[in-house]
């Protein structure tokens, strides 16, 4: 199995197993399975999750991970791509590993890098800190961490994860009065999943992992996961002198799915043509199924 989504495996387990039975029973929500086969080679199997009124939907996993060279993956995640469509996602996203096989039949079925990421699992910090440089967001921070965000994320990034609002946990770290950084954190039984923002102005930025460690305290067994984007590379040196251990670089892919908009036209050239039609425009265009 490939898991393609790196916070839903390190929160939640494998995605098949007992423990996601809890993410199908979330009401916020929807998944879909898909089948696809070609000929006589063994059938392809994928699973997208999607919460109703975000920008982008994402794949949890694709199987059998050994054979995702096969002709039906294409058709695989196109049955995929046209559900998160229907149900109102722009963008359907998941992560595949820089060294796996799975890489470039991905990127041939439509889906384009958008950015790269590290997780790093940061081991528990021996010395308490005298303060905690963490607090929990207000509704009033909320302005301050979108604008964060536009200055610090490019825009490549942003048309596929769009700044949301009252997102899960989020903490914010002020210096001298400004938010200058702000995480957002995913809890689940098998982990902790964390993915900060930090302006390269903060002075010294080992409290502040050290910070988000002491904060969430993770019980015994339960790892806690820092997630680094290509952007925020510069948090790497700081996190191997923390002893923090990265897996493996993956590719994030997005594939962008056509969105039909009712575009009313002026009621002047409706006279003057003396109809009014209706139009439909798609944003991107949308690939067609072929079903073997």
């Amino acid at each position: 199995m490939l898991f393609t989504d790196s916070e839903l495996a390190l929160t939640r387990g494998n995605p098949a197993g007992p423990l996601a039975l809890l993410t199908h029973l979330d009401p916020t929500r929807d998944s879909f399975t898909a089948i696809s086969a070609a000929g006589e080679q063994a059938a392809l199997v994928g699973q997208m999750l999607y919460r109703p009124g975000q920008r982008s939907a994402h794949i949890s996993y694709l199987l059998p991970a050994d054979q995702l060279d096969q002709p039906a993956l294409p058709e695989l995640l196109e049955l995929l791509a046209v559900q998160a469509g229907s149900w109102g996602a722009g963008n359907l996203l998941a992560e595949v590993e820089e060294s796996s096989p799975a890489l470039d039949p991905v990127r041939n079925s439509g889906f384009s890098v958008y950015g790269w990421q590290t997780v790093w699992n940061l081991p528990p910090q021996g010395a308490s800190l005298p303060a905690n440089p963490w607090q929990p967001a207000a509704p009033p921070d909320d302005t301050h961490t979108r604008t964060l965000h536009q200055q610090l994320v490019p825009l490549l990034v942003q048309a596929a994860e769009p700044y949301a609002q009252g997102k899960r946990s989020r903490l914010v770290y002020r210096q001298r009065g400004e938010i200058l950084a702000y995480a957002e954190a995913a809890v689940g039984p098998q982990g902790i999943y964390i993915n900060p923002v930090i302006h390269p102005a903060v002075r010294d930025v080992q409290p502040l992992l050290a910070g988000l460690a002491a904060h969430f305290t993770p019980p015994p067994g339960r790892p806690l996961y820092v997630v680094v984007r290509s952007y925020h590379a510069w948090l790497e040196p700081t996190l191997h002198h923390m002893k923090a251990l990265p897996l493996p670089r993956q590719a994030l892919l997005v594939k962008h799915l056509a969105v039909l908009q009712r575009l009313p036209l002026l009621a002047r050239k409706a006279v003057r043509e003396g109809y009014q039609p209706e139009a439909r425009v798609p944003f991107i265009q949308h690939s067609t199924i072929h079903k073997n």
